[in-house]
């Protein structure tokens, strides 16, 4: 064998020895998560990383339940993830606690279950919290800040971080742990969303104790794209691409997990200035928030229409999104209640919130309605009447005072709502 073959060989064997020493091989789930599955009897499910001499190891995702459970569509994101390089940990706390699937059960889940998690997790992790899986991903992390802690990141997906659903009019108000814990985050926010307005709010709120937040909008989707039984072609696709999205986000937020990070405390005072929420319903509620608020929006027709023109008339003022299901359903109902009162001072005023003219065309035309659509192309109204769910709606009086609110679709030609135009009418 010549000198030259015999180095040619020794550089292959070096550098395939190499390329062993910085693969990962798939291993089992690592032992803190195991040990943390068996004491605390929580399913999990563990998706190693398909490393190669291509695809290096990129860290561990700790996929956290929302109030949708576990989903099946998760762990196919999972899967996929896996591909390029990603460990994925995959709890089940409803279905190992025998706790239905819900808002208020995931609300009680038992706080060190989520602590303990994270702090069983290995390093560096992404912590996956999708809608309002957010709240106690924050709560547990800024308990595990109470000392200093590095290389973990939080990937928010649609995050419902407020207290409760705003009453109508009134500001939303975020979970303490949002402006007190200190991590390096990425939202990604789909745009189609009564979320997406509150972005900008939301990212300063995090960064009042020191993390560092990204924020990416997904146009053109609804909250829950991913997992909705009634996806559209766009949504489907989008999912096919939402991996790439996921790993993106796990790499601008790599460098940022370096550093030691600590949350500030929580003092039960603050804690204190959040009231039980007033039970949600399906009827019209007296107003008592801020009055005054105006706007100048212009219709189909380009025909500029300023709310405190309409003085002398009972105004039922209507926010909504052909994407909102509850919207397009209470809309007949609208249609009906403005030909009840065709003859009177009563006008309906629909504020579309943020849409093309060619998103709800289609709808429109199956579903005439006899009263104004007003564009709000920039959100600006939306955001002047703190609209944080949909549909909204506002019943004025005629001195343009607002006298009854909703959040909600509702059939409103049915006696009640019926009665609240009749008694303002009647004023």
């Amino acid at each position: 064998m010549t000198p030259a073959r015999t180095t040619g060989l020794l550089i292959q064997l070096l550098l395939s020895c190499s390329l062993v020493l910085f693969i990962k091989p798939a291993l089992a789930m690592p032992q803190a998560i195991a040990d943390w599955s068996a004491q605390h009897q929580i399913e999990t499910t563990f998706i190693p990383a398909k490393v190669t001499a291509q695809t290096a190891f990129q860290g561990q995702l700790i996929w956290l339940p929302s109030e949708y459970g576990r989903l099946d569509q998760e762990i196919q994101l999972a899967q996929a993830l896996a591909e390029r390089g990603f460990d994925s940990i995959l709890p089940d706390f409803f279905n190992s606690l025998m706790v239905e699937v819900s808002r208020d059960n995931l609300a009680e889940l038992p706080a060190d279950l989520w602590l303990s998690l994270m702090d069983a997790a290995p390093r560096p992790s992404f912590i996956v919290a999708p809608n309002r899986a957010a709240v106690p991903a924050l709560d547990a992390l800024h308990d595990l800040q109470s000392s200093p802690q590095n290389h973990i990141g939080l990937i928010l997906i649609n995050p419902d971080l407020f207290v409760s659903t705003p009453q109508p009019g009134d500001e939303p108000r975020y979970v303490p742990s949002v402006a007190a814990t200190n991590l390096p985050i990425y939202i990604l926010q789909a745009e189609l969303s009564p979320w997406r307005w509150q972005l900008a709010e939301l990212r300063t709120q995090l960064e009042q104790q020191g993390s560092t937040v990204y924020t990416q909008l997904l146009r053109g989707l609804r909250d829950r794209f991913y997992f909705r039984p009634d996806a559209i072609e766009l949504e489907h696709e989008a999912t096919l691409h939402f991996v790439d999205q996921i790993a993106r986000a796990s790499q601008l937020l790599i460098p940022l997990m370096n550093t030691d990070r600590q949350s500030a405390p929580i003092h039960h005072n603050e804690l204190a200035t959040f009231p039980t929420p007033p039970a949600t319903t399906d009827r019209l509620q007296p107003y008592g928030g801020e009055q005054g608020r105006d706007f100048l929006l212009t219709d189909l027709e380009d025909i500029p229409h300023r709310l405190s023109d309409y003085q002398g008339q009972v105004i039922l003022l209507n926010f909504w999104a052909s994407w909102c299901p509850p919207c397009l359903y209470e809309m007949p109902s609208m249609a009906r209640l403005k030909t009840q009162f065709n003859d009177k001072d009563f006008e309906i005023l629909a504020v579309n919130l943020a849409e093309r003219r060619e998103d709800f065309a289609q709808f429109l035309a199956d579903n005439p309605v006899n009263f104004p659509i007003l564009l709000d192309p920039t959100g600006s109204a939306i955001q002047t009447w703190r609209i944080s769910a949909y549909p909204t709606t506002y019943l004025i009086d005629r001195q343009g005072q607002i006298r009854y609110a909703l959040i909600g679709g509702i059939e409103w030609d049915e006696p009640e709502p019926v009665a609240a135009v009749k008694r303002l009418l009647n004023e």
